[in-house]
């Protein structure tokens, strides 16, 4: 008869633990990973609003878009090889998964005499003025124009290197 008072009790604590622990508020979303170069942001907004949402952000912040379809969810920004501003510099993909929006980033580095560009995917890593982390923190910032949304943060293989013509490279999904 203790046995079960004793069982009923340490139960009933059990229990109000637990109820507790499910009240508790639900842990932050975790912040981009080191070498994270996709984001990848889930919500419930129709397609149209998502590209009109991050077209705006993008117009606003200097971005000039390049392709918006909304029956296929891809939006991409123009790269101009004589671009002088990061927004110029810099091409931006946010396209519509089974998992939700994909954001990847590439941006043109130029050499000597603003020849010889290379292309970089857009990477959380570095200095803070990085230019791949600055490029990093602009598709971030896209991202979060998303109405709704939800991000995650992770690495993709890229599929060009530095002797990959950049051209090639900005043309290329990932």
């Amino acid at each position: 008869m203790q046995n079960c008072s004793i069982a009923a009790a340490l139960g009933g604590l059990l229990g109000l633990a637990l109820l507790a622990a499910a009240q508790q508020p639900a842990p932050a979303p975790a912040g981009p990973t080191s070498r994270a170069n996709l984001i990848l942001v889930q919500t419930a907004a129709r397609p149209d609003s998502v590209l009109a949402g991050l077209r705006t952000y993008l117009v606003n912040n200097g971005f000039v878009p390049d392709t918006l379809d909304p029956v296929r969810g891809l939006l991409t920004t123009r790269v101009l090889a004589e671009g002088e501003l990061l927004a110029e510099q810099m091409k931006i993909r946010a396209v519509r998964t089974g998992a939700g929006w994909r954001l990847t980033g590439v941006y043109l580095m130029g050499g000597p005499g603003g020849k010889n560009f290379t292309a970089f995917p857009a990477l959380n890593f570095g200095l803070s003025d990085a230019p791949a982390k600055t490029a990093f923190r602009e598709l971030d910032g896209a991202a979060h124009a998303i109405p709704g949304g939800t991000l995650s943060y992770g690495r993709a293989k890229v599929p060009f290197g530095a002797f990959t013509k950049w051209q090639d490279a900005l043309k290329m999904p990932w």
